[in-house]
């Protein structure tokens, strides 16, 4: 009997309750908001507690953030509750001081707290090679995240650039990534739509534990098209 091979899908970018339910209707994996001030798809703080007050199930919702300071990630994370992180900023050496902050939560068997559970997504940019320096940078956030995604860098920003690294590029980084920590949970985005999904899927069911889909799937910044997810969504199985 042939394996079915799957592929995880985090859809992110949601600014309105509709594309939830278009989301949770497919059974998306992964849902993703974004608080970045220079983001199109920004959500504020207030907004994103909204949002994610009507989802079926909250363990889904990721908060993108990109803080100036460890500080300053903790203020977002109490204010949301939400115990998924991206972060597109903060050293290796603080997001592991990060993550030790939250440990008291986890050994406390009598805390309800989501952010016992905190979870660390880190953004890193990837373009056309690998040098020595990203490598240890790969290598450095591999050692204390749980999860690491590959997005198209421009002038040392990741995120919302729309544009595809190399595949050949990307699983490079995964298998740095992967040799440095085994249980590392890899994430590709940039770009990511239903073509290159299809053309690719084995190799990204090999490399990649989880698709990052974003403006592929929208109208306009912000506005997701349901028809497009659905199409998306049904790649999900090989």
């Amino acid at each position: 009997m042939e394996q079915v091979k799957t592929m995880n899908i985090k859809i992110c970018g949601i600014c309105r309750k509709e594309d939830i339910l278009s989301c949770e209707k497919v059974d998306a994996d992964l849902i993703g908001f974004i608080n970045i001030k220079r983001s199109k798809r920004l959500v504020e703080i207030p907004e994103i507690n909204y949002l994610t007050s009507s989802m079926k199930d909250k363990n889904k919702a990721v908060l993108v953030i990109e803080p100036e300071n460890m500080a300053d990630a903790i203020k977002r994370i109490e204010k949301t509750g939400l115990k998924n992180i991206q972060l597109h900023s903060l050293s290796a050496d603080e997001i592991n001081k990060l993550k030790k902050h939250y440990q008291p939560a986890r050994e406390d068997k009598n805390s309800t707290s989501n952010q016992g559970n905190l979870k660390v997504i880190r953004a890193l940019g990837l373009s056309t090679e690998i040098g020595n320096q990203k490598v240890r940078e790969i290598q450095d956030f591999a050692r204390v995240c749980d999860c690491l995604l590959f997005d198209y860098e421009i002038r040392g920003k990741t995120g919302g650039t729309g544009k595809q690294i190399p595949l050949k590029i990307a699983v490079e980084a995964a298998r740095i990534a992967k040799h440095t920590n085994p249980d590392l949970k890899i994430f590709l985005a940039g770009g990511m739509d239903k073509k290159r999904m299809e053309e690719n899927f084995e190799i990204l069911e090999e490399f990649f534990d989880y698709v990052d889909v974003n403006s592929k799937v929208e109208d306009e910044p912000g506005i997701k098209n349901t028809a497009k997810i659905n199409e998306l969504i049904k790649i999900k199985t090989y």
